[in-house]
């Protein structure tokens, strides 16, 4: 818990001290059309750990990145973003990944699988473009967000003696409200270091969830960029009690690799 607090105050200090810097600044708009659309199909390697449980049985999970290899049954991930007049847009993140082991005696302590759905979908507000030395190329720009982040989690358990051999399966949507903030460095026309950092929860469905993502960009193409770097979500999520009981108390991070496309 104290290094979940530690690292939701880096993130806000980050976001403010970014914040500060771009309403300092005077805005410059770029030559562009109306509409920018941003297309990025991704891989992010999603490690998970935590506590997860049903009906009143709660499972340690601890599976890194590492292991996914052997845990990782399917995954799918893309960001679409829209972008109006260098001002106002619209992004969605999309995460499916089907994770788990039904053997026992292996490294993960996860007896079965969850299925996880994992969707932000926020609006966002450029306050300003700032330049980054007296080189027209190099800014820097700042979003403030605000939207969703929903979670479809389903949790499967292999049965054991302790729970009279039965199998638990259950499945759960929530969604929680979100707010954050996004500073993109543009160094020189082809490299790029974009910092997105978030808070939510609040205790309207989840008592929390965060997430904090840092990447690096290499544009090679008109419209296209490689992106390489690493992202975190945490959430606290905990619902009934006994044998209605449901908790979700977990970090997911790992790397993430990807490919956008602009237009």
């Amino acid at each position: 818990m104290r290094s979940r607090l530690v690292l939701v105050g880096i993130i806000a200090c980050v976001l403010v001290l970014s914040a500060s810097v771009a309403l300092a600044q005077t805005p410059q708009q770029q030559t562009r059309g109306d509409f920018q659309w941003t297309v990025v199909p991704y891989a992010w390697l999603t490690g998970l750990s935590g506590t997860i449980g049903a009906k009143g049985y709660d499972t340690t999970v601890d599976c890194s990145f590492a292991d996914l290899s052997k845990y990782l049954n399917i995954g799918a991930m893309a960001h679409i973003e829209m972008l109006y007049q260098d001002r106002v847009g619209l992004f969605t993140d999309i995460n499916y990944s089907l994770l788990g082991d039904q053997a026992s005696g292996k490294r993960i302590s996860l007896d079965g699988k969850t299925s996880l759905f994992l969707t932000d979908v926020a609006a966002f507000y450029r306050v300003g473009t700032v330049p980054l030395g007296k080189n027209q190329t190099s800014f820097m720009t700042f979003d403030v967000l605000g939207g969703a982040r929903i979670w479809s989690l389903a949790l499967k358990l292999d049965g054991d003696r302790s729970r009279g051999g039965r199998d638990i399966f259950e499945r759960r949507t929530w969604a929680d409200p979100l707010v954050g903030a996004r500073a993109e460095f543009h160094l020189t026309d082809a490299w790029l270091l974009s910092l997105r950092g978030g808070l939510g929860g609040f205790s309207v469905s989840s008592a929390l969830t965060w997430d904090t993502t840092a990447l690096v960009g290499y544009t090679f193409w008109e419209h296209g960029t490689l992106l390489a770097g690493y992202r975190a979500v945490g959430v606290n999520y905990s619902v009934g009690s006994g044998r209605s009981a449901f908790k979700f108390d977990a970090t997911l991070s790992g790397p993430i690799i990807g490919l956008a496309f602009t237009f």
